[in-house]
């Protein structure tokens, strides 16, 4: 399954939107990897299981941390069932943004 982010994607054209920018592609990895969780009908703790990861990584992801390993970042797109590819891109765009400054 192939993802589908939110309609408001990060704008980055001004100084305060870049900074905005940073914490919304943050935010909507976080929010889509709650949707898609929610919508295989898993739990925190399954997910968590099902990728291999502590619980406590599992509740940082859906909470805004963005996994910057490979081996996890597929890990977790296979918990959710979408294409790596796709859901790495995202947490790319994310690292990105909050590194680039």
């Amino acid at each position: 399954m192939s993802m589908s982010l939110p309609s408001t994607t990060p704008t980055i054209n001004r100084p305060a939107a870049r900074a905005t920018a940073r914490l919304d592609w943050a935010y909507a990895l976080a929010r889509y990897t709650t949707e898609r969780r929610e919508q295989l009908g898993l739990t925190i703790p399954a997910a968590a299981d099902l990728a291999g990861l502590q619980l406590s990584e599992w509740l940082g992801l859906e909470d805004g941390w963005v996994p910057d390993d490979l081996a996890t970042l597929r890990a977790i797109a296979g918990a959710l069932r979408v294409r790596w590819t796709d859901y790495s891109t995202v947490a790319f765009l994310a690292r990105c943004s909050q590194e680039c400054r």
